[in-house]
């Protein structure tokens, strides 16, 4: 009798183990919840207020002048005349749906572009229109790692900082950032290579040990583009491939301290668990 029994439940187990599960996603987003209205801002007609229709799901907007925003309630700023494309999209467990409409900016206003942030990156409107931007390596920490999240030392590299000149040949050093004032742009020059974590290197075709870490082949990444955004911490976030430094995966940047000529940062990691330093200054 026992032996029939254990037949049966080892048959039992073998036909449940052999059942598939589905997962169940849900619905996709509608064409409605696609939507959004545009209001022209009381303050300034090249100040347009965005709102989805839909306040209840994630919201990516593309603004059509090279910066982008999330949330359900978003603001554009258009500096320069022109017509622009705005482009919404919504996300939900079961796919994700877009919407477009065009908005048309009748005079330029480059007072908009008056922000402190901007004439640092950037050289600000009375400047060149653009700042190139290089790794401090002569300072000390222009590089380091500490933990996330932080601890009672705060934004501060306690783990380990780079001394001055730590990090020669391994494809750091020689790279330029560029931020670019007219329709935030920003160019990323490797001269031909990059420095990575070594857990990433593996997404990297012919890189190679160096120093502790990995150097790789890396193309320039060109017209890409740069995104301020302001509050209780202030943040850039860099779009498509190119990024800041050594590269962890992340490329959001919070902004720890600028200056005209420096700039502290600190990252993340596609990982978690730590916090990355860089340190920059102008060409």
């Amino acid at each position: 009798m026992k032996t029939l029994l254990l037949s049966i439940l080892t048959v039992g187990l073998a036909l449940v183990a052999c059942q598939k599960y589905e997962p169940t996603l849900g619905p996709a987003p509608s064409a409605e919840d696609a939507q959004f209205t545009m209001t022209v801002s009381a303050a300034n007609e090249n100040i347009i207020e965005l709102s989805a229709s839909n306040p209840n799901i994630q919201c990516v907007w593309d603004f059509g002048n090279g910066t982008k925003a999330q949330g359900a309630n978003v603001t554009a700023t258009y500096p320069y005349a022109g017509t622009y494309t705005i482009k919404l999209t919504v996300f939900a467990k079961g796919g994700s749906r877009s919407s477009s409409q065009q908005v048309t900016i009748a005079n330029d206003d480059l007072g908009l572009l008056n922000n402190p942030f901007y004439t640092m990156l950037t050289g600000g409107v009375n400047g060149p229109g653009y700042k190139t931007w290089i790794v401090d390596s002569a300072a000390a920490g222009h590089m380091g790692v500490g933990p996330d999240p932080e601890s009672a030392l705060g934004a501060t590299p306690e783990w380990w900082a780079a001394g001055p000149g730590e990090k020669p040949g391994c494809g750091l050093y020689n790279d330029q950032y560029v931020f670019h004032l007219n329709a935030f742009k920003f160019d990323m020059i490797t001269n031909g290579d990059i420095y990575l974590h070594n857990s990433l290197a593996t997404s990297f075709p012919g890189s190679f040990q160096n120093l502790g870490d990995f150097t790789a082949p890396f193309d320039d990444q060109l017209n890409e583009s740069w995104l301020l955004t302001e509050g209780a911490e202030n943040t850039i976030t860099i779009s498509g491939n190119a990024f800041m430094g050594f590269f962890t995966g992340p490329k959001v940047y919070r902004i720890l301290s600028i200056t005209d000529s420096t700039m502290h940062l600190q990252y993340g990691h596609h990982a978690g668990g730590l916090k990355w330093y860089l340190k920059l200054k102008t060409l």
